[in-house]
């Protein structure tokens, strides 16, 4: 049994990303924050540092060379936007606790000026402190513009962050919820397709 693949498209600016590459989606405007941060955000041989630029290289690059001054700056520039708390950006990743970890893999796309952010669960595993650190983050990359979708399974999360919520059930949308209809009934209730008959 094959499972059902996708279809349509995907355009961002006008620019269709379907069947493009990893490099012209992210020069389009595309960021992605992973829910495993360990396996999928970060390379744990590599410092802090290298880790926040890894994304932005084709933006530092002069030639075949990335500037050392160039890149320290970017480096400094968003560890302290951000509030990272590191001793050294050139220690490994793994010096870091997971809140500041998470905070690294953000920065590191918030170098692109991203105009579309995709989230997955992107709090979990970390302290209430930097989770409303990252919420407050989120809220400052939509008013400045930018597409912010995330996937959660906190429902607290998706109530406190989100303008409006679309619940899939079966591999479609059955309800958005916006407003005061965005409760954790209204969500649990759509996302077990229990409120047919007020779906829209």
């Amino acid at each position: 049994c094959h499972p059902q693949r996708a279809t349509g498209s995907v355009k961002l600016r006008g620019v269709e990303l379907i069947g493009k590459d990893v490099s012209d989606c992210i020069a389009a405007g595309l960021a992605l924050i992973p829910e495993d941060r360990k396996a999928d955000g970060l390379i744990h041989t590599m410092s802090i540092g290298e880790n926040l630029t890894l994304a932005n290289l084709w933006r530092l690059a002069r030639g075949m060379h990335v500037a050392a001054s160039t890149e320290r700056t970017a480096v400094r520039r968003f560890i302290e936007s951000l509030g990272i708390k590191v001793a050294n950006p050139s220690l490994e990743i793994g010096s870091l606790s997971g809140g500041n970890q998470q905070k690294v893999v953000i920065a590191k796309w918030l170098m692109n000026a991203p105009r579309v952010v995709l989230l997955s669960d992107p709090t979990r595993g970390i302290d209430v402190g930097t989770k409303q650190e990252i919420y407050v983050l989120l809220r400052r990359l939509a008013e400045e513009g930018a597409a912010v979708l995330l996937y959660s399974t906190d429902y607290a999360e998706l109530i406190g962050c989100c303008d409006r919520v679309a619940v899939f059930f079966d591999g479609r949308i059955v309800r958005w919820l916006a407003g005061a209809e965005l409760t954790e009934h209204a969500l649990v209730s759509s996302a077990l397709n229990l409120a047919a008959e007020t779906l829209h």
